[in-house]
């Protein structure tokens, strides 16, 4: 018999054997090349053999609990080996620091560009923590009109953001 004829005989066979172990059509296929590859290398004769089909079921099954063990060794391996946890350097932390200010320092001087009601209608929203609902009772508008204010405001800092310089 030759190679080819015996892989193409085979092949349904052990695969259903793999995938019913792993689960993982690709993982199986690797697997049974790899077998029928370690078969052909040892010049593997069937001829021999009284059961060949229930031979090499076992012989594949046992080659995938092995990868499986090992698959799972590996993953264990990898779970145990704690991952060092990094600090990032004074250097890095003053950066931050300086980047921080600045962007809080270019956030002031648009907020300080913004119209007196949307200017009112943040600063109620965002530092004092009250709803659309409290700021139009505060302010004596209605909820859609600070909501209006509040989004016309966010556009408006998102434009003098994007054009002030870098300081």
């Amino acid at each position: 018999m030759d190679f080819e004829r015996f892989f193409h005989t085979n092949y349904k066979v052990l695969f259903r054997v793999g995938y019913h172990l792993t689960a993982d059509k690709e993982w199986t296929k690797d697997l049974l090349q790899s077998f029928f590859l370690e078969l052909w290398e040892s010049r593997f004769q069937s001829i021999n053999i009284q059961y060949l089909e229930a031979y090499l079921k076992k012989s594949f099954h046992r080659k995938v609990v092995k990868a499986i063990q090992s698959k799972t060794s590996k993953l264990e391996k990898q779970k145990s080996v704690p991952t060092p946890i990094s600090t990032p350097s004074y250097e890095t932390l003053l950066v931050n620091f300086q980047e921080n200010q600045q962007l809080r320092h270019q956030l002031s001087k648009a907020i300080q560009q913004l119209p007196p009601q949307q200017n009112k209608a943040l600063t109620l929203r965002f530092q004092q923590g009250l709803d659309y609902q409290e700021i139009a009772e505060t302010t004596g508008k209605s909820t859609q009109t600070i909501y209006n204010q509040i989004h016309q405001a966010l556009q408006k800092l998102k434009f003098f953001l994007k054009k002030l310089p870098a300081e």
